[in-house]
Order: C-alpha cells, then structure tokens, then sequence
C-alpha cells in the first residue's frame, strides 16, 4: 500500500474507532471529524491542485465548469448526475449539520480531478464512467433519505460515511494521475497501463463496496418501515408483554437509588430522544441481574413500557435461543423454533420500527465480542440494560454505566435479618451483632449473604449458632477467606444426591436448565450416582396411597428441594426450569477438588448422553434429528467450554470417550445448520479432548471423524484443494484402523468425491463414488444383510455422472433417489431437496427451462416444508437457479424477485461466502440489462459482483459469466 493510501486508510480506521457512542453527541462528532478529515485529505494533494480553490470556492461555480466546453464526451455524461450530488451536498450541509461545508468534495477534489481527467486520453473514457456508477450511489441515497421520515441519526450517519468514501475516492484518485504524470516526465515515456487505471480501479471497487454496505443499512430501514414496520405497529401499546427469567427474583432490597440512576440515563431526555442502553457492572454476585430484574417488572407495572425484554448474554448461543424465544413470544410473522438467524432479523426490525416502549435487558454479558453482533443503535421507543462483570461495555457499547459494589457492613446485615425475618429470635441485639458479624465477614456481598441465609433457615439454626460455628469453622484457620469458607461450609452441608444434581447443573448453561433434561430417555444408562434420577416419575403415581413409597421413591425431588432451599439454585414451579448463578457453579466446581470435578463432569456428559438420539453410523446425516440437537445445544456448548478450562488448568482433566462422541455429533449438526465457525471451533476443541484418551484405536476414529467434518466446513467454504488434502488424511487414518469401518470409509469417499465434484474433477470424483460403492457393499456383506445403498450418496453420485455428461444416467439415478427417500421415515428432507435441485440442474442443461423451474421449485418446497432454515447457502442456492431459469425464459421480473429473495440470504453469509452473493448480483445485472431504461444498475450491479469474485479469484476476467462464479461455488448448492 502506498504512503498516500496509508495514511487515508488510517483516517478511515480513526473515523471508525472514535464514533460516538452516545448519539447526542453526533453533531459535533461530525463537524469535528469532517473538520480533521479535510485538513489531512488536503495535505495529500499537490500545490497546484489546492490552487483550484481559489477559482472554485463554491459548488455552484464547480457546476458551472462542469456545466461548461469539456474535452471528453464521456465527461459530458456526468451532467446529469451533477443534480444528485447538489441534493446530496445539500443535505450534508444542512441535515447532517448546519455546521458542515462540503465544498471540498466540490472545488478542491472534483473539479481537479475532472480537470486530470480531461487531459489524460487514457483516464477521461474509462474514470467517467466510474464516477457515474458513484453517482447513481449518490441518487440512491437522496431516494432512501426522501422516504425515511423524519431523518434519523443512522440516516445522517450514512450521508456522512458517503460524503467521506466519495472525497477519499477523489482524493487518492488524483493521487494516482499525478504520480504516473511524474513517473512519465522523469522516464521519458508514459507508463503502461496498469499506471493509474489499474490502481484507481481497484479504490473504485473498494468505494463502492463500502458505500454498497452503507446503503444496505437504509435499504433495511426503508423495507421494514414500508411493509415490516405497519405490520407490526398495529401490535402497538395495546398488546402489553413482559418476559423474564424463568426463576426471577421474588423481592430486591435496597438500591432504590439505582433505581434513580436507571430512570435518569433511560429517560427520553437523554440521548435527544436515541437509542439510550445502561451497563450495571461489577464483581459476580452483587446483584446486578436482581436489580435490572426488579427495576424491568417495576416499570412493566408501572406501565412505562409495554413490552420487557430478557436474554441471556453469557455465550453467542443463549443470545440466538433468546432472541427466538423473543420472536415467538411476540408472535412476529415469519418465526419459528430453532430459525434462530431469522428470528435475530425480525426482532432486530421489530426493535427499529415499533411505536411500543420497550426495554431489553442483557444478562451476564460475557464481553462486548458477544454481545456486539446482537446490538442495534437506534430505536424511536427502545431502551436497554446490559448486565456485566465487563466494565468496558459501560463504554464500548452502552451509552451510559452505574457500578455496582456489595453493600456496607450495615446494610449487608439488613438484608441478612430482612431473608431471616421469621426466624429471628427474641434476643434482636443479639441477632441484630451476629448479622453484622457476618456481613463485615462476607463484605457485605449479596449472593453469599443470600447462601448463607438459606443455609441458616434450612438446618434450623440461631443467628448466634451459626456465627459462632461459622467464626469456629476450620477453614478459616487453613487461610480461607471468609467467602471462601461460607461456601464450602454450605457445599459441605450436602447429602449425597444433592451433591451430585448440583454437580451437573454446575456444567451446563446456568439459565434455562429444562426439566426435560432430567427425564433421560434411556434412563438404564445413568451412572449410579445417578440412578436416583429414574425415581423421580413414580413419585406422584404413589403420592396419596403409599407415603412409605413416596420417601423411598422422590429422592431426586428431596435432592432439588435441598439445593433451592439453601438458595444454591431456583427453580420455577410453572416450567419446572431451573437456573443457577455463574458464581455458584465456578465455586462448586472449586470445591470438588480434581477428582470428584472429573467424576461430576463424566456424570453430566452420561447424563446429556441419555436424553440425546441414539447415533446410528450407517444414516450418515442428522436432518431428521435437529430439533433433537437444538433443544440441548446451550448446554453441550457449555460442557465443551468449561472442558476447555479444566482441560487448560489441568492436564490430569480427562475427556470420557462419550463426550467426544457427543462433540462429533453436534460438529456434524453444526455443519449441516451452516454455524461454519462454532463448527470448526467444536472440531478444535474435540481434537485437545480426543488427544486425552488412553485408547489408541478410540483416538484414532474420533480423530478421523473430526478430520471428516473439518474437510467438509473447508470445501463450503470454498477452498477445495484443502478440502482435498484433509479429507484424504481423514480416510488414511480410516484405512490403518483394524478392523476397518467400512461403512465410515463409504461415507468419506463419499464426501472425497463430493468434494472433487465442486472441484470439477468430475472424472477423480467418480473413481471416489466407485470406492463408496465398494465399502458399503463390503460393509453390509460382512453382515450378510442386503441394504439399499444410502440415498445421501446416491444423489452426490449422480450429481456427478451429471458432471460427466451423461444425462440418461444421472437422470435415472435421481428419479430413483428420489423414490427412495419418500419411502424413508422419517424423510431425509436435505437429500430429497436435493435430488429435485440436481433435477432442475439437469434438465436446465437440456434447455428445458420451464421443467427446470418446476424442479427447483420442488426443491425449495422440500427443504422449506420440514420448517427448515430460509437463511440457508442451499435455499439461497435453489433461489438463484429458479431466477436463473426465469431468465433464461424471458421473465424478467420473476427473476429479479427470486434473486433479490436469494440476495438476501448470501448477504447474510457474505463475509465466508462472497462468490455466491457475487453470484447473485452478476445475474441480477443481466436481468436488468434486459431493460435499455437499467442498463446503467445493470452496470453497477455486474461491478459489485466483480468486487465479491475476485475476493477469492483476484485475476477472474469473465465477471459476467456464470461459469466464473459456478466453479468457485460448492456443487451443493452450485
């Protein structure tokens, strides 16, 4: 990068790291950053261009010039967008800010550089025309900002992101003219044409991704307001909902004055009338979650608000389940269970355009990296509260932050009496010294104080007992400190049963523990300690006619009614959910010591086992068992972090074998769901786990099976030479197994030769499929069992003889996959939709297009009918073939609404995915070039699409031809 290009690249980056987070302070942000960004941008330009501001100092004097005799007809084309750069200076200098001058953009960078221009017969026909693909940008936003009523701060931010892409463009354009005229002079010759077209080209493409990214954000706004946004504002103040924590607090004591300081920040005044979010932050514990809770439902009743809010933000995954749980609740068009990316689009809308007052609480935010993708800044009624140990989010993200310390010694103890009011005794000096005593023990904080009175109303012990035994215990004299003994004199005070239920939920995610976890279906196959879990469900069958039975019979519920009652965990008596506090965990956790935290963790992974679908290595996928997989996902996640963390502070921290049979089958979910990255992250930490293992023969099929998921994430996301290479190591490991796992090493050549497919080594791939062919026979010979080889394979299979070229072939192959699969149950939707995609491929290579249609159009109903995923590669994939069948029969229309519905899918994974949205957008300018009146969209769009595909085919030439992009794109959904 040369120096000129640095040091506005680093203006960039200052601009975008200093943006203010409170949004009152916008204005002035703007004046000031514009301010600091002319003076540098100046500083980059030669003397003799910074003279043309003496003879342009106003933007009608730069109209007139332009207006004026020019050397280029090319330059004549830009007339007529000179009105959309006037409107949109315009609204710069007065919207924005009155404050603002955009003069610059006009007299110091525009016109030197239609005057550079003019004169270089190598730039003046082809930078023209770059300009005016700028300018249609330009009348894009002037049209959004015309619908978007009032004006908004998200609208100003836009204009002023524009106004300074356009200037930078400018600017190092000009940059760029003046050194090849330089290197010209001081050579004798001028330079080849790669100096400057080249290099301004590549800042024109990178303008025009950035400002295609800004108009994303207001073409969002524009949408929902127009059709998202009445739908919705119907469900106005009216219809009042409140969601909170399934095992809330029932009472909060004290902090009235964060009361005050909440109803203060959050009040409409402040932040002139924006977005306005709070971060109650500091140390575990002292009650931040009891606070937003109590304060949430005090303003619901108070009807301040009509609807609150409450996710949790410990993990990026309890942020999706919420924020489902959130679109379900409101019942928003369009959510279903387990369509988690979905549902965070609709309530991000919902938030943005509804007249409902509403509030959001975050829970136990982990770090701002989790909660950032959730975050939204602007809202004309919302508000929100994040709860934290992360003090940065008071700064990073929230526009406001109140810390919040344990109480004093004094008021520490009131609350202690206030949780034991009904069992104080009648010496009230005496009790009123003990609780002093042992507040100023705990410092005054809230959730050890809480512990403590649970233990002391459980074992029916005085104030004065259970000081004296608490100052006595000889904990203390081993070093602990005071917080350190309560909670091992409480975990301590455990029967056996207790102990162990609180040793699981000490692993999983600490809200929302269902109690479907605790009904294993395969309830033989619990560890003893355990067992008693299988008890729980005849306990009511026995309840009035046998209360000797029901003592024996009701353990697991003695054990529950333990832990709640010495306020270790809540349970709620509607949902049977139970929750259970970060703190509480990560002692307990502390307190078993290595050995019995291995025991615990080996019995919650026996436990997950139970209650999870019984894995069967001959199906090969997981379709039909997704919502299986989801219901527990929050909390495999979970077992596997905090496997990392014991796994890092102990290498004595062993994995059982299950877990990691556990971790492939969600590695496996997780591909087929498209979640790449908790994919890869899941394969990562498995690998460290597998390694753990004593067998050699166990760690060498885990670790294959991980290598097989690893292969297939990396061919999605395009790099099939990878791809190759890690698949082939996966089945080398494979084949030195004895005995071999034939069936495996069917389904890995499978994926090999799937892999070859999106290669377009379709002849490699077939010698792949032969091998598949030959394991499963083999498999199920050595059984002696006559088993119809596996439609999932079959169709891959016949996707490649497509490839080869022999249609009669393929043809019949998917015809009879199809009937197969239809006789399957339960249905494999992902390989029947599939098989109908592989049918439009097909006979849209014959030029049957409308028969190709139909098939894509099975295809779509396929993989929608089972509730499935609409934000999914393959969906986007069967949208664009059925816009692309459109267009090949002259329906123009039809094929920009079903490549507009696709785009909207791979925008979603436009940052691992470019080629597919390049894809996209590459027929959507076709189909607009079929119109004289959008040749010129046309043109900006098929510029788009080059940007996307050469970021990962920098020297592709053919930007308008499918095949450029199909080869890039993995035959799944190619």
């Amino acid at each position: 990068m040369e120096e000129a290009e640095l040091q506005v690249f680093m203006l960039s980056s200052q601009f975008s790291a200093f943006a203010p987070t409170n949004l009152s302070d916008s204005e002035p942000f703007f004046v000031t950053t514009w301010a600091a960004s002319e003076k540098r941008l100046k500083a980059l330009l030669d003397p003799d261009d910074l003279e043309t501001v003496q003879a342009f100092p106003t933007r009608q004097s730069t109209i007139e010039w332009l207006l004026g005799p020019v050397h280029s007809p090319s330059l004549t084309l830009l007339r007529p967008s000179l009105s959309h750069l006037d409107a949109f200076a315009k609204f710069f200098e007065t919207i924005v800010s009155s404050g603002l001058d955009a003069s610059y953009l006009w007299a110091t960078d525009l016109t030197p550089f239609m005057q550079l221009v003019s004169r270089d017969i190598k730039t003046r026909d082809q930078i023209p025309r770059m300009i005016k693909t700028l300018m249609f940008k330009v009348e894009a936003f002037n049209s959004y900002s015309s619908r978007i009523q009032p004006v908004t701060t998200p609208v100003k931010e836009v204009c002023f992101d524009l106004q300074f892409h356009l200037a930078e463009f400018f600017t190092t354009s000009i940059r760029q003219i003046r050194a090849a005229e330089s290197s010209g002079r001081s050579s004798g010759h001028r330079n080849s044409d790669n100096e400057p077209q080249q290099k301004i080209q590549r800042r024109h493409e990178m303008a025009t991704l950035e400002i295609t990214e800004l108009l994303s954000r207001l073409e969002v706004l524009d949408k929902t307001r127009r059709s998202i946004g009445p739908a919705i504002r119907y469900s106005g103040p009216t219809q009042r909902c409140i969601m909170m924590p399934p095992a809330s607090t029932s009472h909060l004591f004290d902090r009235l004055d964060i009361f005050v300081q909440l109803d203060e920040l959050l009040s409409p005044g402040v932040g002139n009338g924006s977005f306005r979010s709070v971060a109650l932050h500091g140390l575990g514990g002292v009650g931040k979650s009891s606070i937003a809770c109590s304060y949430a439902e005090k303003k619901f009743s108070e009807h301040f608000y009509d609807v609150v809010l409450w996710v949790g933000g410990d993990k990026d995954i309890s942020l999706r389940q919420g924020f489902t749980d959130i679109a379900l609740r409101l019942k928003l068009s369009g959510a279903r269970p387990h369509m988690h990316d979905e549902n965070h689009v609709l309530v991000q809308e919902w938030m943005e355009t509804t007249d409902c007052k509403w509030l959001i609480v975050f829970d136990n935010v982990e770090s701002k990296k989790v909660l950032a993708p959730f975050w939204f800044q602007r809202s004309r009624s919302g508000t929100a509260i994040i709860t934290t140990r992360d003090r940065a989010l008071a700064f990073d993200l929230a526009t406001s932050g109140i810390e919040i310390n344990s109480w004093d010694a004094e008021t520490g103890a009131d609350f202690l009496l206030f949780l034991l009011r009904k069992s104080v005794g009648k010496d009230l000096n005496s009790d009123t010294l003990s609780a002093r005593t042992l507040s100023e023990k705990l410092s005054g904080h809230a959730l050890a104080i809480f512990n403590m009175a649970g233990l002391i109303s459980d074992e029916t012990y005085s104030l004065q007992e259970f000081t004296d035994m608490f100052l006595e215990d000889p904990s203390s004299a081993r070093g602990m400190d005071e917080l350190a003994t309560l909670w091992e004199l409480t975990f301590r005070s455990l029967d056996t049963n207790s102990l162990c239920l609180l040793g699981v939920v000490s692993f999983l995610m600490p809200n929302n523990i269902s109690s479907k976890l605790f009904e294993p279906e395969h309830a033989q196959d619990l560890p003893p300690d355990l067992q008693f879990f299988k008890q729980r469900f005849r306990q009511v069958q026995y309840h009035c006619l046998h209360q000797f039975k029901v003592n024996i019979l009701n353990s697991f519920f003695n054990a529950l009614r333990k832990l709640t009652s010495r306020s270790l965990i809540k349970r709620d008596k509607d949902s049977g959910i139970l929750t259970v506090h970060r703190l509480v965990q990560t002692q307990f956790r502390h307190f078993l010591g290595p050995e019995r935290c291995q025991e615990m963790f080996n019995n919650t992974v026996a436990l997950i086992s139970c209650v999870l679908p019984r894995g069967d290595i001959e199906k090969g996928q997981l379709y039909d068992s997704w919502d299986w997989y989801d219901r527990f996902l929050q909390h495999v996640m979970n077992l596997r972090d905090v496997f990392e963390e014991e796994r890092k502070a102990s290498h004595t921290f062993t994995a059982p074998q299950r877990f990691c049979e556990i971790l492939n089958d969600y590695q496996r979910h997780l591909y087929e769901r498209c979640a790449f990255e908790e994919c890869e992250r899941t394969c990562a930490i498995n690998r460290i786990a597998v390694s753990s293992l004593s067998s050699t023969e166990d760690k060498a099929d885990l670790e294959a099976t991980i290598i097989s998921h690893q292969a297939q994430v990396v061919e999605k996301l395009g790099d099939f030479h990878q791809a190759q290479q890690v698949c082939e190591r996966g089945i080398s490991l494979r084949l030195r197994e004895s005995p071999q796992k034939k069936i495996l090493l069917s389904y890995s050549s499978c994926n090999l030769g799937i892999i070859y497919s999106s290669a377009n080594d379709f002849p490699k791939a077939m010698e792949c499929f032969q091998q598949a062919r030959q394991w499963w026979k083999s498999h199920f010979d050595d059984k002696a069992e006559a088993r119809t080889y596996a439609a999932s394979i079959l169709v891959s299979e016949a996707r490649c003889v497509l490839g080869l070229g022999d249609v009669l072939q393929a043809e019949a192959m998917l015809m009879k996959t199809i009937a197969q699969v239809k006789e399957e149950k339960p249905l494999n939707f992902g390989t029947l939709a599939y098989a109908f995609a592989c049918l439009g491929t097909l006979d849209r290579h014959r030029q049957r297009f409308g028969a190709a249609e139909e098939h894509f159009m099975e295809a779509q109903n396929a993989w929608l009918r089972s509730d499935q995923t609409r934000l999914h590669p393959f969906n986007a994939g069967i949208l664009y073939n059925i816009g692309a069948c459109c267009l090949d029969q002259g329906k123009v229309e039809a094929t920009i609404k079903h490549i507009k519905d696709s785009l909207e899918v791979t925008e979603f994974f436009g940052r691992t995915m470019p080629v597919e949205h390049g894809r996209n957008l590459m027929k959507l300018s076709q189909a607009l070039s079929r119109d004289e009146d959008r040749a010129e969209q046309a043109a900006i769009k098929l510029e788009e699409a080059a940007v996307y595909l050469r970021k990962k085919s920098p020297d592709a030439a053919s930007i308008g031809s499918e095949a450029a992009y199909n080869e890039l794109i993995p035959v799944y959904w190619r």
